[in-house]
């Protein structure tokens, strides 16, 4: 799949005062680009990258290309990782409290800067669908891959690694105790990446972040037996000048 990467793509952009640069992972996702039906912007706690105004820009610029843009920001087993890092059980749930509240008013003040425009915005927490039938059906999918894809399993567990070492805690050597935290973080995720046209009732999706998360490639894999769904496409959108 290497051999399909659009790095820097030529696809139709939004243009406004900022300005991203888009690279869909295959020529599939640089064709559901094109079609501009929905995008899907996940924004995780704990994460610097998605400050209030690098969100505003994003979402404006997005605007002028996607019929329907959602934002879905984490909210689920922050706490148990937290704890697997060391932190104490109540400082735990302060601080997984606390970012989800503070992700939560950064999306809503983000959103208020185009309130007024056509292109349909919605945001939700990754919690609101833990009770949709599609979600837990996705999830039991997820699940069961873990278990039997080893390309997949060490994806998940490669995007774990990447993101605990970089919290306060999880230097060094991780245990397999915080290694299973953070799966739960990534599990929570991932029937989005698998097929968000069906949690959302859109057309097709691009989920993009402004890095390539491990687990896009695995989840394109030919022959794999969990792939994400045909009109599900992966996206890296990331800002070229915030000056």
């Amino acid at each position: 799949m290497v051999g399909d990467m659009c790095e820097g793509a030529d696809v139709p952009g939004p243009t406004s005062g900022a300005h991203f640069s888009v690279s869909p992972i295959t020529a599939r996702c640089k064709d559901i680009w094109e079609r501009g039906e929905h995008i899907l912007v996940g924004v995780s706690t704990g994460n610097g990258y998605f400050n209030r105004v690098r969100l505003t820009r994003l979402l404006e610029w997005l605007q002028n290309h996607f019929s329907a843009v959602d934002v879905v920001y984490a909210d689920m087993h922050i706490d148990t990782s937290l704890i697997a890092l060391g932190c104490e059980e109540s400082e735990a749930r302060r601080r997984a409290k606390k970012r989800v509240s503070q992700v939560r008013r950064r999306v809503r003040q983000a959103l208020s800067a185009v309130e007024d425009s056509p292109t349909e915005f919605r945001a939700h927490a990754l919690s609101d669908f833990a009770d949709s039938p599609v979600y837990k059906a996705l999830g039991a999918r997820v699940d069961r891959a873990l278990a039997e894809e080893g390309g997949l399993s060490t994806a998940c567990h490669d995007m774990v690694r990447s993101f605990l070492s970089g919290q306060p805690g999880g230097e060094g050597e991780l245990t397999a105790e915080q290694i299973e935290a953070g799966l739960s973080y990534v599990r929570a995720e991932m029937p989005f990446l698998v097929d968000t046209p069906a949690l959302l009732g859109v057309p097709s999706s691009v989920s993009c972040y402004h890095m390539e998360a491990q687990v896009w490639r695995a989840l394109r894999r030919p022959g794999a037996g969990l792939r994400a769904a045909p009109g599900q496409a992966f996206a890296v959108v990331a800002p070229v000048d915030e000056s």
